[in-house]
């Protein structure tokens, strides 16, 4: 009978050890791919970032003008400070500009470095034949490694967009802060290699011991794999830290050809860890007692495979786009974290996925008509002020003669908000008209809003409404704007009320997001609100008119900006105390407007309402605000007291930066409900 006992035990212990190792393998596979996919996105989007970013100063007259200009006089000091000013702007580790023949004139990487000719590269032909294009470069470091770059080559046009003078080129370097990104959101450690002339991986850089990976690599012939698109098979690493499961990505130049590649990395051994210490404890019990033995391999194996088929389902109902169940494991170990983790991952795309669904029950737009036109069935009419309808651009009409005017999107304090065509970037473009009375109050106002315009542009992010260019045309200033499909957060509160808590915690986590990196370059935005903030189709927030609301700066301490709402220096509705009274401002006066703001979204009411403006900024002012929760008792209790610390009267108890009211928010964790 022990020896049936002992068999039955055996058999058990090797069940176990096959579902183990099958679900471990089925993990990694699914955490390689979706590694592949971030990597690439996470690739992609930062070369369609930065080519943007390179192709809109390229074609700035002003600049352009300067490199044609020292070009012809044959002045390296114009264009390297050219060139230098090109990289400032953009954030790029380097830049560097050629002439119509291909040949190097300045170069941030090597100042020095000028007369080379750098045709025959495909990223500079391509540049050079009118294309703006995009790819992989490499260059050799001060020991004669290789550092792996990702670039972009924008063609030099002349006003005309007839002749190409040269090319801009910028880059960004693939380092250890960049790869470190990659395995925050991945979850895999990740390394990026070059080739080298035998074909094999030389890595460069990576979340990994380099050498190691290096040696392991080394018998691949990656060339060939990526060549014969062999990089979907899995790769099997032995190295010093045991096996180690692979997935390949191909680095190519501007011309498709492979000249470095990627690879993310999972730990076989960690993913089987949690399976092995529970083998062991079932193994060390059963030598005590046959019978205890046979009770806790039975216990351990149910726990162990109930769970691990439980992550196996939900997994596939995650790929499907089901993201509501509930694992239940509440164990403390591997497990029990991995499904913590699992949990909180299905948390947020469910917060995103309620967040889109709500966009598309409740899609709007509005569209662009005569101001004396009744409203055409089934299209809401935009409300032009009776002040404004003289000074309103007609669609089919022309704005310095660049835009092309389409339709009208809205009108409001300021002005009108056109949706339009550039014609020499052949984009669609959003304009703000400004109104001629919000600038003749103060002479100084238009050198202090030029300089805020400054500041914005420099403001890069994908959850920021791009503010590109200042102009005037008749004594008409205007602004244009990165134009955004989406619905504003007020419409959608306005429509289906308070928001769930997991919309809302999205929501904030932007809104902090884009606040954070305006922040760090000096901008505070003085009118965050519901009107000013964009919810795409895909759920991404974006927040517009950065750089706008301190135009009226001159008569903040005249306390009239407050008789208008929308106006340029803050609405009242979501106004901190300190901006009201006409105190100095600072980045914690948007975060008490942001604490406004997710306050609305949580309860469907702001958080004070009065009869006047006076009496609502004496409430800001003196009276604090009623707790959430009261209004909304499905709010948990830290998400209000977070949002409460936001809406403090003095700034110093508030949260000190956007990045600590990030921290907070993202420290709620809302189980999804069966």
């Amino acid at each position: 009978m022990a020896v049936v006992i002992v068999a039955a035990l055996g058999g058990s212990f090797l069940l176990i050890q096959r579902g183990a190792a099958r679900a471990a393998d089925e993990s990694i596979d699914q955490a390689l791919s979706s590694t592949q996919t971030a990597v690439h996105d996470a690739l992609t989007s930062r070369s369609d970032g930065l080519r943007r970013v390179t192709a809109g100063l390229a074609q700035v007259p002003t600049y352009v003008s300067r490199v044609v200009q020292a070009f012809a006089e044959d002045d390296r000091a114009a264009l390297l400070d050219q060139v230098e000013e090109f990289k400032q702007q953009t954030g790029s580790s380097w830049t560097m500009i050629v002439d119509r023949f291909g040949v190097l004139q300045a170069w941030t990487y090597d100042l020095n470095y000028f007369g080379e000719d750098m045709t025959g590269g495909s990223l500079i032909d391509f540049a050079l034949a009118g294309d703006s294009t995009q790819g992989y470069w490499i260059e050799l470091d001060d020991r004669g490694g290789d550092v792996l770059f990702q670039a972009v080559g924008i063609p030099i046009y002349d006003p005309e967009r007839t002749t190409v003078h040269g090319a801009l080129v910028n880059a960004l370097i693939v380092d250890e802060i960049f790869v470190s990104e990659l395995k925050t959101y991945t979850g895999s450690d990740v390394a990026f290699f070059s080739i080298d002339s035998l074909g094999r991986a030389d890595v460069r850089v990576g979340t990994v011991p380099i050498d190691e990976v290096t040696t392991a690599m080394g018998p691949w012939d990656v060339a060939s794999a990526f060549e014969s698109n062999v990089q979907t098979e899995r790769l099997e690493l032995e190295t010093d830290r045991g096996t180690l499961v692979g997935a390949l990505g191909a680095l190519t130049t501007a011309a498709g050809s492979p000249l470095g590649g990627y690879v993310g990395l999972r730990s076989r051994g960690a993913a089987l860890a949690a399976y092995t210490r529970f083998e062991r404890t079932v193994l060390w019990t059963s030598l005590g007692a046959l019978l205890l033995a046979v009770a806790a391999s039975y216990l351990v194996s149910r726990h162990i495979t109930r769970p691990v088929k439980r992550l196996v389902e939900m997994t596939r109902r995650v790929r499907d786009g089901q993201y509501t169940g509930d694992l239940n494991v509440r164990s403390a170990d591997e497990i029990g974290h991995l499904a913590d983790a699992f949990q909180e991952m299905m948390s947020e795309l469910k917060a995103k996925d309620e967040l889109v669904h709500y966009l598309q029950s409740s899609s709007s737009r509005t569209v662009a008509m005569d101001p004396e036109k009744t409203e055409p069935q089934g299209l809401p009419v935009v409300k032009v002020p009776t002040n404004l309808r003289s000074r309103m651009l007609s669609p089919g009409g022309t704005l310095a003669g660049r835009y092309e005017i389409l339709e009208l999107l809205g009108a409001g304090g300021m002005g009108v908000v056109y949706r339009a065509r550039d014609r020499e970037l052949g984009e669609i473009v959003a304009i703000k008209t400004l109104l001629p009375e919000a600038l003749e109050a103060d002479p100084s106002v238009i050198d202090r809003f030029k300089q805020e315009i400054r500041l914005a542009r420099r403001i890069t992010h994908r959850n920021v409404v791009r503010t590109h260019d200042l102009g005037e045309e008749d004594g008409m200033y205007y602004i244009t704007m990165e134009y955004v499909e989406g619905t504003t957060l007020k419409d959608l509160i306005d429509k289906r009320g308070a928001l769930p808590v997991n919309v809302t915690l999205t929501v904030g986590k932007q809104l902090c997001r884009a606040l954070q990196v305006a922040h760090e370059e000096g901008v505070v935005h003085r009118d965050i609100k519901p009107q000013n903030i964009v919810v795409e189709p895909n759920g991404f927030l974006k927040v517009m008119d950065f750089g706008i609301a301190r135009l009226a700066k001159g008569n903040e301490d005249s306390g009239q900006q407050l008789t208008a709402v929308g106006s340029s220096i803050g609405t009242p509705d979501y106004m901190a105390p300190e901006q009201i009274m006409g105190e100095a401002v600072d980045a914690r006066t948007d975060i008490y407007a942001a604490g406004v703001v997710l306050y609305e979204c949580m309860t469907g009411k702001p958080v004070f309402s009065a009869p006047t403006v006076h009496a609502l900024v004496v409430k800001h002012i003196d009276e604090e605000p009623v707790d959430p929760r009261n209004l909304n008792a499905l709010i948990p209790q830290k998400l209000s007291q977070i949002v409460l610390i936001a809406l403090a009267k003095k700034p110093a108890q508030r949260w000190q930066s956007s990045e600590a009211f990030y921290n907070a928010l993202d420290g709620v964790k809302i189980k999804v409900a069966a």
